[in-house]
C-alpha cells in the first residue's frame, strides 16, 4: 500500500489570537497542520522548526515582524513566506523586497483586512511543483535536474507579446520547461538556481538556443513575429564567445535582428568589462537586448546606464494594482515608462492579467504588453491558435 503523503505544516505568527485561529481553520481545509505563535515566547519557541509555510504579520505588538523575519532567515533559509500587514502598501512592498533579497520564497504579500479569496490563493498549492519541492530531497532533485540537462530533456513554451498601439501580436517570449518524466510541472524557480549553482547555465543556454531555432523554423506562427525573446542568465555574460554562439545557433532560423536576448539578473555581474564587451558585440550583430524585471534589483538603474539595452520589462509588481492606492501603482509604472523613453528604450508591461491593467499600461505609454490576459505560454504548435483567440477577443472587447 502506498504510504500517505506527509501533512503539510503551517506556522501563523500574529499577535491577534482570533486571526490566528481563523487562519488555522482555513488552512486545515487545505490539509495543513497549523502551529500558532502570538507571544514573543511562542515565536521564539516555534520559529525555525521547518514549517512548510510561514504566515507572518509585520506588526506584532511587543516585537516586530522584521526582527522575526531576520531570525527565521538565519535558522530556516529559503522558507516559504506569506507577509501580512495593515500598515499600508509601501510598508508591505518594502518588507516583501527585504524578504526576497534575504532569500525567502515569498508566496504572498497581503494587506489587512485580507479577503478569504486572497488567503485561499496563497494556501492552495498552485501545481505539483510545491509537492515535488517538499517531498524530493535536495540531493535527489538536483541529480534529476542534472540528468535532464545531460540528455537535453527540455522544451519551450511561448507567451505572446502585444504592441499596445495596434493590438497586434508582434513578439513572444520563449520559456524553458523540463521535459523529464514526473518533473514537467516543476517550476523553473526551483530548478534553474540548481543549474546556476552547478555552473551549467551555458549548457542550458545551448539547449534553449537549439530548441528556439528549431521551433521558429518549423512553426509558421513564430516565423511571422518581429522578434522572439530568449532568456540569458547574467552568468553567461562572462563567456566572451556568447555573441558567436548566439549567432551560430539562432541565425539558422532567423536574422539576429529577429531575436531579443533578455538578461535575467539572478546574480551580480562579476566582471562588468566582460559583460559590456559581450553585450556590445551582440548589439553589433543585430540582436535586441532587454533588461528583464526592471525594478526588481538594487543595481537596475546603474545597469540601464552602463549596458546597451534596447528595451526593458517593467517588473510585474508595477502591474499589480493596489486598490487602496491605485494612483500610486499608476505613478510607479508611468515613472518606469518615462525613464525608458528618456533612454530610448521600448518598455514592456509584464504580468498583465486584467483589462484594467492592460488599459493602465496603454494609458501611461507602455509600448508592449505581456501576460495571462493576452495568453498563457503554449507549445510552438499551439501558438497560432492562441494568437487567433487573442485577435477574436480583442475585436469583441
Amino acid at each position: 500500500m502506498t504510504p500517505a503523503a506527509p501533512q503539510r505544516t503551517l506556522l501563523v505568527i500574529d499577535d491577534d489570537i482570533a486571526i490566528c485561529q481563523m487562519l488555522a481553520d482555513l488552512a486545515s481545509t487545505f490539509g495543513y497542520q497549523t502551529d500558532i505563535a502570538c507571544t514573543p515566547e511562542e515565536i521564539d519557541s516555534l520559529v525555525g522548526r521547518g514549517h512548510d509555510l510561514v504566515m507572518l504579520d509585520l506588526s506584532l505588538g511587543e516585537t516586530d515582524g522584521m526582527r522575526v523575519m531576520r531570525v527565521l532567515g538565519e535558522c530556516q533559509p529559503g522558507a516559504n513566506l506569506v507577509l501580512l500587514t495593515g500598515a499600508g502598501v509601501s510598508v508591505l512592498s518594502g518588507a516583501k523586497r527585504v524578504a526576497e533579497l534575504s532569500g525567502f520564497n515569498v508566496v504572498g504579500a497581503c494587506s489587512k483586512p485580507t479577503s478569504i479569496t486572497e488567503l485561499e490563493a496563497v494556501l492552495q498549492p498552485r501545481d505539483e511543483s510545491s509537492v515535488l519541492a517538499v517531498d524530493a530531497t535536495q540531493h535527489d532533485l538536483e541529480a534529476q535536474v542534472m540528468a535532464a540537462l545531460d540528455t537535453g530533456s527540455f522544451h519551450l513554451v511561448y507567451q505572446p507579446i502585444v504592441n499596445l498601439q495596434t493590438d497586434q501580436v508582434t513578439g513572444a517570449e520563449a520559456l524553458v520547461r523540463l521535459n523529464a518524466p514526473g518533473m514537467e510541472r516543476l517550476s523553473p524557480e526551483v530548478w534553474v538556481p540548481m543549474i546556476e549553482r552547478a555552473g551549467r547555465t551555458s549548457d542550458l543556454l545551448d539547449v534553449v538556443f537549439r530548441l528556439a531555432a528549431h521551433d521558429r523554423a518549423t512553426a509558421l506562427a513564430l516565423q511571422t513575429l518581429h522578434t522572439i525573446s530568449v532568456n540569458v542568465s547574467v552568468l553567461d555574460l562572462a563567456d566572451t564567445n556568447l555573441p558567436e554562439r548566439a549567432e551560430a545557433a539562432l541565425g539558422v532560423a532567423a536574422s539576429p535582428r529577429a531575436w531579443t536576448l533578455e538578461i535575467t539578473e539572478s546574480a551580480e555581474v562579476e566582471r562588468l568589462v566582460d559583460a559590456l564587451d559581450v553585450l556590445v558585440r551582440l548589439r553589433l550583430k543585430g540582436f535586441g537586448l532587454s533588461m528583464d524585471d526592471f525594478g526588481s534589483g538594487a543595481s537596475t538603474l546603474a545597469r540601464l546606464r552602463e549596458l546597451p539595452f534596447t528595451s526593458m520589462k517593467a517588473d510585474r509588481r508595477y502591474m499589480q494594482t493596489n486598490f487602496d492606492d491605485p494612483h500610486h501603482t499608476t505613478s510607479m509604472l508611468r515613472a518606469a515608462v518615462e525613464l525608458g523613453a528618456a533612454m530610448g528604450l521600448k518598455v514592456v508591461a509584464e504580468g498583465v492579467e486584467t483589462t484594467e491593467e492592460l488599459n493602465m499600461a496603454r494609458g501611461v505609454g507602455c509600448d508592449l504588453a505581456q501576460g495571462y490576459l493576452i495568453g498563457r505560454p503554449v507549445r510552438a504548435e499551439s501558438f497560432g491558435v492562441l494568437v487567433a483567440a487573442w485577435y477574436l477577443n480583442a475585436t469583441h472587447a
